[in-house]
């Protein structure tokens, strides 16, 4: 998926700076400084970056993907639109009046506990608000928030 996620955004992955292949915290947040004066671009468009990831385009290895909002997003439709689920076990998911808003995929749990209560923090004032952790591996719902149905 990442070579056509890629392909998609015209990106070309030599022109993509290498990347450990499990990158920690601390080496992907400097990338995506906001303060810092050597602000990343967006690979694709050259935009101010506000995210990164780590890529694995055939032949390359794994690759820094810097992304703006706008770039980040058309690669989570063009996701989508494919059917092709997102990387992680554990999904965070928002929902308003039973709606999907919003949506995050990671493989720690611990990291997607982190994520849950803060979306509990940050939206949980939303009308009709509703936020959930589930185990996609099994399907089990693992907590939601407001408890109940």
């Amino acid at each position: 998926m990442d070579d056509d996620a890629l392909a998609f955004l015209r990106v070309d992955p030599a022109t993509l700076d290498p990347a450990p292949d499990r990158p920690a915290r601390a080496d992907s947040w400097p990338r995506i400084d906001i303060h810092s004066p050597e602000r990343r671009r967006c690979s694709s468009c050259r935009a101010l970056a506000g995210a990164t990831r780590v890529v694995r385009p055939a032949g390359y290895g794994p690759r820094w993907h810097d992304q703006c909002r706008d770039c980040m997003i058309a690669g989570i439709r063009l996701t989508w639109e494919a059917g092709t689920p997102m990387e992680g076990r554990y999904k965070v998911t928002l929902l308003a009046d039973e709606r999907p808003v919003m949506e995050g995929w990671w493989q720690e749990r611990a990291t997607a506990e982190r994520k849950y209560l803060a979306w509990i923090g940050e939206h949980g004032s939303r009308p009709g608000a509703r936020v959930t952790l589930t185990d996609e591996e099994t399907g089990d719902v693992l907590t939601s928030w407001p408890e109940g149905p």
